[in-house]
């Protein structure tokens, strides 16, 4: 089974290159975020560092981009990009059936208003394993970037909903 990270962009991505992606990934602290998401050890964060590559991915599903962070052998995150109007539309729906129903107050209603100018859906796929190690830390960093750049939404893997405001995130909607 897979998680996901969501980002809901108001403005396209689409012209976002493997090398945007990584000197984004490149200016990152990623030492001080992995401690703050409870990943300790210097080497943990040192190995996935030096093993981090983004190319792009091919496929049939909007595979965009593939990130590795460790050996060849093991499952990259892959990033999806859909801006078919209908895909848009589904992912969106989900959003507001799986996601939105039935909850109410301030920050449903700002998620709920962004929502409704969305142009694009950035996706990144995560294997379970992934989600306890520098795949979590590595994710968060990508769905961020492409947050800022597409002035869109989060919805993270645990069911929150993020901003990225001058380029620091902002929870909106905390889990149900």
């Amino acid at each position: 089974m897979a998680a996901w990270f969501t980002v809901c962009c108001t403005r396209s991505v689409r012209h976002v290159t493997a090398a945007d992606l990584t000197a984004a990934l490149g200016a990152v602290d990623f030492y001080t975020v992995a401690e703050g998401l409870g990943i300790e050890g210097e080497a943990t964060v040192a190995r996935a560092v030096g093993a981090l590559r983004v190319q792009p991915a091919a496929g049939d599903l909007g595979e965009w981009f593939e990130v590795r962070y460790r050996p060849a052998k093991c499952r990259p995150l892959v990033v999806y990009l859909w801006a078919d109007p209908g895909r848009v539309r589904q992912e969106l729906t989900e959003s507001q059936e799986e996601h939105l129903a039935g909850r109410k107050g301030r920050g449903v209603a700002q998620v709920r208003a962004a929502l409704t100018a969305v142009v694009e859906v950035a996706a990144l796929e995560l294997g379970l394993g992934q989600l306890e190690d520098m795949g979590l830390v590595i994710a968060g960093q990508v769905a961020e970037y492409l947050a800022g750049v597409g002035a869109g939404l989060i919805r993270d893997t645990g069911d929150e909903w993020w901003a990225v405001r001058r380029g620091v995130p902002k929870l909106l909607l905390g889990r149900s």
